[in-house]
C-alpha cells in the first residue's frame, strides 16, 4: 500500500473517535496532504448516500472533513441493527441479502475481503488514510477483531488510543486498553484525553502516571467542544438547547438518521421525546426515518392523540421516510423484506405503502411549489438531499394540512430551508469542522504525530515491547541496564517489561529520605505489578515471582547490603546467575555504573566500588542484552 496509515482507537463506544479522526483529517488536509478516512466496519442506523451507494454518517463526515468525495470504500462493511431480529448487512454501499440472512460468526470469513481491498485501493490513491477503530480494539473473544487490529495490520497503521474522561474511569480505561493490547501494543503513539471540562491541573498527574507505567506519552487533552456536527451513534448525542421555537423530534425505539438534525441545536430547542410529556409544548414535531416501522407503528400509536390534537391546532408536523410511512393508511410488506405482514397504520395520510426488495438509494433534489401554511414559505426553494428506503407509494413532498411528508433526508440541513424556517442559518460544516481542527492543533502535540509518520523530520521513538501475562511467553534471559543515578533505568525497565511484571525490590527503609525515595518510585510503578521485598535472597524472590518477567531494582543496594552482613557479593552473584538461567523467565537488572566517577576516599568505598564493577560485568558476560542510561536515553552496548 502506497499511503501511509494511522488508526484512531477507542477505549471503548462514545468516546469521540469518530469527531477526533475527522479533525485529524481537516489538520492533515491543511498541511497539503491527500487524505482519506477509512472504518472497516461500522454498526450504525445513521448513514448518508454517496455516489456508488450508502456510507456511515460518521465517514460521510469524515470525507467532508478530509476535502474528498465519500466513497463507499470508506466504509465498506456497513451494519443496520435490525433489534432481536438481527442486522441487514451493507457491502462496499449494497445491501447483501444473503450476508443479512448469516449469523456473525459465518459472516466475518466474507467480510475480510472486500474491506482489504477497499483499503489497498484507498491507499494506492492517497498520501495518508485515517483509520477509525470500532468500540474497543482489546476484546480478548473477538481476537484479533476486523475493524481495529486486523485492519491496522495490514495497513501497517500507527495508533493514538482515545478515552473519554466525561464518562469517568479514564485513566484506568487506557492503562487497562494498553495492558491487553499484547502484541498490538508496539502500534501505539500516544495516549489523549477526551471531552474534559474542569480544571486541568488535576488531570496532569495521570500524563506522568500514564508515561512512566507504558513508556507512550499523553498528547494532550481535549476540553468538552461546543460543536454541533452530525453525530454518529444519535442515542448517546444530547444536542445543547438554542434560541427558538420547542422542536420535538420523537424518539420511537428504531429511529434512524438522528444525525441529520444536527442544525437544530443551533436554530431552536430541540428534544428527542420518548414520552408524550417530553414532547408538550413543541411548536414543530417531527417524525424521524425509522429501521423498522412495522414496529415502531405500536410505540407512535400511544402518540397519535398528541399528534392529531398539534395538528388541529394548525401547528407543524415534519414525517420522514419511516416516519411518513408509520402515517400512512397501511404498511404491506408481504415479501419480509422489513418485517412480514400487514400493518394498519396511523391514517394521517392518504396512502398506503407497500414494501419492495428493490432498496431505493440516490442522491435527490426538491424545488417547494404550491406549500400552503406554514410550509409555504419553502415554495420556491430548492432543496438537496437522499433517498433511502424499500418502501413505495408516498410522493416524494406531500401536504397534508400542516402536515409535510418527505421522502427526503437532509431538508434541515439546506441553508435555504434553515433560512425560511427558523429565520437564520445554522453554521457551516466546513465552518465547524476548521473549529474541530483549531483544538485539535491547540491543544494536542500534533507535531509528534508528524514525526512519526515520517512527515517531518526527526527519529521516532523506540517501539515498546510486547511481553505480559495475557501476552505470548517473554524469551527467557537476563538483560542487564546500567547507569547513574536518575538516569532513567527504572522507567526504561518499566517499557521493556510491559504491563505484567513481578518486581524484587531490594531497598530498606532505614530513614525518612530512603523512605520517600521508595514510596515515590512504588508510586511510579504499573499497579499490575506484583511487588517482592528482598533486600539479601535474590535466587528465592526468584523462585516466588508469579509472572515470566522480573525486574530486579537494584543491584547496586543489593551489594551493599551483602557487604553489610559479611556475604561475598560475587558469589551470591554467581548463585543468582544459576537461578536465572534455570528459571525460564526474563530478568531485567537494574545496577548502577558507579567506575567513571572520582576515586573514592576510603578503604571501603573503594572496596564497593570494585566488587560492583566485578558484579556488573559478571552480570553483563551472562546477559543477551545490556544497555547503558544516560539523561533518559537507552544505548544498547
Amino acid at each position: 500500500m502506497k499511503a501511509k496509515a494511522f488508526i484512531v482507537w477507542g477505549t471503548g463506544s462514545g468516546v469521540g473517535k469518530s469527531l477526533i479522526a475527522a479533525g485529524l483529517l481537516r489538520h492533515f488536509k491543511r498541511q497539503g496532504l491527500r487524505v482519506a478516512p477509512f472504518k472497516a466496519q461500522n454498526m450504525s442506523n445513521h448513514y448518508r448516500v454517496v455516489a456508488g451507494g450508502e456510507i456511515a454518517s460518521a465517514q460521510w463526515l469524515q470525507a467532508v472533513a478530509a476535502g474528498t468525495p465519500p466513497d463507499p470504500r470508506m466504509n465498506p462493511i456497513l451494519i443496520k441493527p435490525l433489534g432481536l431480529e438481527g442486522s441487514q448487512v451493507v457491502v462496499l454501499g449494497r445491501v447483501d441479502p444473503l450476508l443479512s440472512k448469516l449469523p456473525w460468526k459465518e459472516r466475518r470469513p466474507h467480510l475480510e475481503a472486500p474491506v482489504r481491498e477497499a483499503l489497498e485501493a484507498l491507499g494506492q490513491e492517497f498520501d495518508l488514510l485515517v483509520l477509525e477503530g470500532a468500540g474497543s480494539p482489546v476484546e480478548r473473544n473477538l481476537w484479533p477483531d476486523l475493524p481495529n487490529l486486523l485492519v491496522a495490520e495490514w495497513a501497517g497503521a500507527q495508533a493514538l488510543l482515545v478515552a473519554d474522561v466525561d464518562q469517568g474511569g479514564s485513566l484506568a480505561a487506557l492503562y487497562g486498553t494498553w495492558a491487553l493490547l499484547g502484541e498490538h501494543r508496539e502500534r501505539l503513539l500516544g495516549f489523549l484525553f477526551n471531552k474534559f471540562r474542569g480544571d486541568i491541573r488535576l488531570l496532569e498527574p495521570a500524563y506522568r502516571l500514564l508515561e512512566d507505567w507504558t513508556g507512550i506519552p499523553v498528547l494532550g487533552t481535549l476540553p468538552m467542544l461546543p460543536l454541533e456536527l452530525p453525530e454518529e451513534d444519535g442515542f448517546r448525542h444530547r444536542p445543547r438547547i438554542g434560541q427558538g421555537p420547542k422542536v420535538a423530534i420523537l424518539r420511537y425505539p428504531h429511529a434512524s438518521n438522528l444525525d441529520e438534525f444536527w442544525p437544530l441545536s443551533e436554530l431552536a430547542q430541540p428534544v428527542y421525546a420518548r414520552t408524550l410529556e417530553e414532547a408538550q409544548g413543541a411548536e414543530l414535531l417531527i417524525l424521524p426515518g425509522s429501521r423498522l416501522p412495522a414496529r415502531d407503528l405500536a410505540w407512535l400509536q400511544g402518540f397519535l392523540p398528541l399528534l392529531r390534537g398539534h395538528l388541529e391546532a394548525g401547528k407543524p408536523v415534519l414525517a420522514i421516510c419511516g416516519g411518513a410511512e408509520m402515517l400512512a393508511q397501511a404498511i404491506v410488506d408481504e415479501e419480509g423484506v422489513e418485517a412480514k405482514g400487514v400493518f394498519p397504520g396511523l391514517g394521517l395520510l392518504p396512502f398506503p405503502v407497500r414494501m419492495l426488495p428493490g432498496k431505493t438509494v440516490r442522491p435527490a433534489q426538491v424545488v417547494f411549489r404550491g406549500l400552503s401554511g406554514f410550509w409555504a414559505r419553502l415554495n420556491g426553494l430548492k432543496a438537496q438531499g437522499y433517498g433511502i428506503h424499500h418502501g413505495q407509494g408516498i410522493p416524494l413532498v406531500h401536504q397534508e394540512g400542516p402536515l409535510l411528508a418527505t421522502w427526503l433526508h437532509g431538508l434541515l440541513e439546506n441553508p435555504g430551508v434553515q433560512q425560511a424556517l427558523f429565520g437564520r442559518e445554522a453554521k457551516a460544516l466546513e465552518e465547524a469542522l476548521d473549529q474541530l481542527a483549531d483544538a485539535l492543533e491547540e491543544h494536542l502535540d500534533l507535531k509528534h504525530l508528524h514525526r512519526n509518520l515520517g512527515l517531518t523530520p526527526g527519529p521516532p521513538p523506540a517501539p515498546t515491547r510486547k511481553e505480559g501475562s495475557l501476552d505470548p511467553p517473554p524469551p527467557p534471559g537476563l538483560l542487564l541496564l546500567l547507569g547513574g543515578a536518575r538516569s532513567g533505568k527504572s522507567r526504561h525497565a518499566q517499557r521493556l517489561a510491559g504491563p505484567f511484571a513481578t518486581l524484587i525490590a531490594t531497598a530498606e527503609a532505614r530513614d525518612g529520605e530512603m523512605a520517600e525515595r521508595i514510596a515515590r518510585h512504588r508510586a511510579e510503578r504499573p499497579p499490575t505489578w506484583e511487588t517482592l521485598e528482598e533486600p539479601l535472597d535474590l535466587v528465592e524472590a526468584l523462585q516466588m515471582a508469579r509472572y515470566p518477567t522480573v525486574v530486579v531494582d537494584c543491584i547496586t543496594l543489593w551489594v551493599s547490603n551483602l557487604l553489610e552482613r559479611d556475604r561475598d557479593p560475587l558469589v551470591e552473584t554467581r548463585r543468582f546467575l544459576e537461578a536465572v538461567s534455570s528459571s525460564g523467565k526474563r530478568i531485567i537488572v537494574i545496577s548502577n555504573e558507579v567506575g567513571m566517577g572520582i576515586v573514592p576516599a576510603n578503604p571501603l568505598a573503594r572496596r564497593y566500588r570494585d566488587l560492583l564493577g566485578e558484579v556488573n560485568a559478571l552480570l553483563a558476560k551472562a546477559a543477551q542484552e545490556v544497555y547503558l542510561l544516560v539523561a533518559g536515553k537507552a544505548l544498547r552496548l
